[in-house]
């Protein structure tokens, strides 16, 4: 099953295990690290390099793994992925009357954000988060459907596994937290497809730019929870926008091309799991 239906195996082992090891610390209150850990090593990228290597052979984790360590790509790209989120974070709360000295000081609390998002986020947990959605699962839907449809379908799976993080909350706060996740991913899903298709397909990028969102939620000078949200819906239309204005020679341009990027970061035997063959046919697989 898992050489012809990659991704739906790869779902269903991501689902079993991760659903329930997010969900004790709700329901028990038990510390959420250990779970965590679980969620992100058992539950994603353990079956992310398994199914990898059952459907594509030998080669196919080092070629996956590989793409963890692509950092040669501009300074530009470097500095939206690594200065947007904060940025709009802070623009957007001091439109909003909520912006504020943090009690430590501007020049600790930039520290805390370099730290929680390079060493904590990146390395820690988001690279390995982002080799399963966005490395294995992300890049073979892009390579089927191409940016746009690619980036829609993993926001759906991307949203729900997030769902169990809501448990325990009451059921305002919980319809509330699951609507935000909803709504968002698809937005954020997009942004990460744009940075892969930049970059050449670096996991590196969106782990950084992941762990960048998520530091921006921790932000003392930001109180609140909508700030980084609405950022990173406006990085995703201000990065699109700039894709059109000043497009970059390197990056692949239209369907086809969009299509043929994410294949080769996957390579030929995974292209074909991805619904096509070498002669541009398609297959039944999913």
């Amino acid at each position: 099953m898992a050489g012809q239906r990659p991704l739906t195996t790869f779902l269903v082992l991501a689902f079993a295990i991760g659903g329930p090891a997010l969900a004790v610390p709700g329901v028990t209150g038990l510390p959420a690290e250990p779970f965590l850990l679980v969620f992100l090593f058992l539950a994603l990228l353990a079956p992310a390099l398994l199914v990898t290597r059952w459907a594509d052979g030998p080669g196919a984790i080092r070629r996956l793994l590989g793409r963890t360590l692509k950092w040669r790509f501009g300074l530009g790209r470097w500095a939206v992925i690594l200065l947007g989120m904060p940025t709009l974070t802070l623009a957007f709360a001091a439109a909003s009357g909520s912006l504020q000295t943090p009690d430590r000081g501007w020049l600790a609390e930039a520290g805390w954000y370099l730290f929680l998002t390079l060493v904590f986020g990146a390395l820690a947990a988001n690279l390995w988060e982002e080799t399963a959605w966005g490395g294995f699962v992300q890049s073979r839907l892009m390579a089927r459907h191409g940016l746009l449809v690619g980036s829609l379908i993993t926001a759906v799976p991307f949203a729900a596994i997030h769902v169990p993080l809501q448990v325990g909350e009451g059921w305002s706060e919980f319809g509330q937290g699951v609507l935000v996740v909803f709504v968002a991913a698809p937005f954020y899903r997009y942004l990460l497809g744009m940075h892969l298709l930049d970059t050449g397909g670096s996991i590196l990028a969106i782990a950084v730019q992941h762990a960048a969102w998520n530091a921006s939620g921790n932000l003392e000078s930001a109180p609140g929870e909508w700030q980084p949200v609405a950022a990173a819906v406006l990085l995703t239309l201000l990065v699109a926008a700039g894709r059109k204005t000043w497009p970059c020679e390197d990056a692949p341009r239209g369907l086809e091309e969009e299509k043929a990027a994410a294949a080769g970061w996957i390579g030929a035997d995974a292209l074909r799991s991805s619904g096509r063959t070498r002669s541009g046919r398609a297959t039944p697989s999913a």
